[in-house]
Parts: structure tokens; sequence; C-alpha cells
């Protein structure tokens, strides 16, 4: 049946969760995805008893656990610290759950010894978590989890302190851990962890859940402008309708007129379009089904692999395009560039 948050509000001094809902299914994995001081880690934290909600429920499998305490929850939790305990090893740590739950010493020595063989522990299990690098205390604070076979399991932030390596060995354990049948709540700031993971997604902002759904679709359409810049839609801009088409809508963006893709009904809304949608030349597009601008370059900026070049086309535009492409073109500032791109790639926000 999976776990309920409903109309869960809670005030703190100076900032609020306020009426939220979500559900994860039984077996799903659902991201919660918001920036830094959204209130990520308060919802997980009331979700796992630390808090008691001011209104609303948590269900989990039926039960209302609202006033349930922490430890009769049976739910795991990983914090962003780990909150490993120092004094013990990490065969220790993973065992220490057992030992609370009153398991067998027998059964107790093979459940560790398959999560440490399981999380590729067995060379640390003799050390202490100071001894530990970022990834390897994950490590052992999800072992540590496992261990008392929770259903459900809660995760804040647990790939941030790591390198990229370790973060991708962590995302396929995670995947493999899913695979068993868990449903996991897990909450980050980075929407590539959260897309690569996620079944489903809700973003949170200020306290609030301001959008839920697939990943994709929420990917693909965005409901708000702050949902869509926090998602990577760059080019963000109030708009008004001049003409319906049927198929598409012609609207003006300070005085340029876009293809937007499909009947808009509102006349004054907000539009979106992601920079790797927009196409650069340096000469004119010829395609009479694309949005096409002309401006000047303003600035090229390197960033690894790609490349963001910002364009003042009466409308300052961002885009973003390969290395091996802004080479080819040998972009410069100063020069004059053509921009062109689909009206399905100019999103409605709001």
């Amino acid at each position: 049946m999976g776990l309920t948050v409903e109309n869960v509000s809670k005030n703190w001094p100076g900032f609020s969760l306020r009426n939220i809902s979500l559900t994860a299914e039984d077996g799903e994995y659902l991201i919660i995805l918001g920036p830094m001081g959204a209130g990520k880690t308060l919802l997980l934290e009331t979700i796992m008893g630390f808090y008691r909600p001011d209104t609303g429920r948590i269900i989990l499998d039926g039960k209302d656990i609202t006033d349930l305490p922490t430890e009769k929850r049976r739910i795991g939790y990983v914090s962003q610290t780990c909150a490993l305990f120092p004094h013990l090893s990490v065969r220790e740590n993973i065992e220490f759950g057992l030992i609370m739950h009153g398991v067998e010493k027998t059964k107790r020595k093979e459940t560790v010894d398959q999560l440490i063989e399981a999380m590729q522990l067995k060379a640390l299990e003799r050390r202490r978590p100071t001894t530990l690098s970022g990834g390897e205390k994950q490590k052992v604070a999800i072992a540590r989890v496992l261990a008392i076979e929770p259903k459900t399991i809660l995760l804040d932030e647990p790939l941030t302190a790591v390198d990229d390596e370790t973060k991708r060995e962590l995302k396929n354990e995670l995947k493999r851990i899913h695979e068993t049948g868990k449903t996991i709540l897990h909450v980050t700031h980075d929407q590539i962890e959260g897309f690569s993971l996620g079944d489903r997604m809700a973003i949170i902002k200020s306290g609030e859940i301001v959008q839920t759904g697939k990943a994709k679709e929420i990917f693909a359409k965005p409901k708000t402008s702050f949902v869509a810049r926090f998602l990577g839609y760059e080019n963000i801009f109030k708009a008004k309708i001049v003409e319906n088409k049927g198929s598409e809508t012609i609207v003006d963006v300070e005085g340029i007129q876009l293809r937007v893709s499909g009947e808009v009904k509102t006349t004054q809304f907000t539009i979106a379009i992601r920079p790797e949608d927009i196409n650069v030349g340096l000469t004119p597009f010829r395609n009479e089904d694309l949005n096409i601008l002309e401006g000047n370059i303003i600035e090229c900026v390197d960033q690894g692999p790609m490349v963001a070049v910002k364009i003042d086309a009466g409308l300052v535009i961002q885009t973003v395009m390969t290395r091996n492409s802004f080479f080819d073109l040998n972009l410069q500032a100063g020069q004059k560039a053509w921009l062109a791109f689909g009206s399905q790639a100019v999103k409605i926000v709001e």
C-alpha cells in the first residue's frame, strides 16, 4: 500500500511545511526534489516521527502512524551525515539495529555477513567510521538500514558528499535495493540524480509541494516558472497571445513573435525554453516551421564538455552546445548569429 503523507503541516520559527500531500506507492522510488532550504530534510524527519505534524496524517501500509514512536515505525532512514556510531566498527554499526530488535546472535551474524558482502565492505568491517571516506560511510549507513529489513526507506541527500565514481556505484546499489521491492523516498537538490533514479517526482519549494508526476512528464511540462528554472529552462519570459491557429499559437514576447505548439487559452502567461533545444548558426536557417531569430553573440562560457552561448536577439537567449559544435562554428563574442527552435520547444508554464 505504500506511504502516504496527507495534508501535513508543521510550523517552526521562520519556516513551515504547508499542507503537504504525497504518496509513494508500494515498491515505488519517489524523488523529492528541491533547492537547499526547501524543507526536504524536515519533511523526512516528520515522516520518521522526530516531529509531530501540527495538522495532517502519515499513513504506512494502510496504518495511521502519525502518533507512533519513531522506533516502532519500521522505516529505514539514512541521514545526510550518515550518523554512524564513532566508537563502533563497521560490522558493529551494521549489527546495531538487529541487537536493538532482539535478533539472536546466529541470525545477526548471517545478516551482517550478507550485507557486508553485498555492499563490498569486507575489507572495512573492522574499521571505525572516522577512518572511512564519504562513500564508504554511506554504504555502511545503507547497510545498517537494510539489516532491519524495512519495507520503506527514506534517503536524505545520500549522494551529496561523494565523488563521481562513488556516486555511480551508489546509484547502482540503490537501484539494486529498489528492485528487491523496497519503497524508497529519496530527497535531493540534484536534478540529474533525481531523474536517473526516480519513478515519480515531487518538486518542493519553501515547504510546499508545487508539482508531482512522472519524472519525464515534469521535465517536459513544468507547471510554473520556478519549476522550469529549477530544472534548467534558462529562457523564461512573460508573453501574451497574438493569434490562435489551432495546431499552434502565435505569442508576443517583448515585441518578438514566437510560435508555440498547440492552443493557448490564457491571454497572458509565461513561456520557457531549454538552452539545449535552441540551434545556433552563423547563416540564416531555411525552415519556415521553426522560430528563427537574428542576433549578436554576447558571450561564450566554457563549461567543460559543453559551452554556453548567450545571444542578444531582441531577447537575451541562453543556449548550450557541445564543445565540438562550438569549435566547428568558431563562435566568438560580437559575431552575428541566428537562432532556431521548434514551436514544441516553447513551453507554457503558468
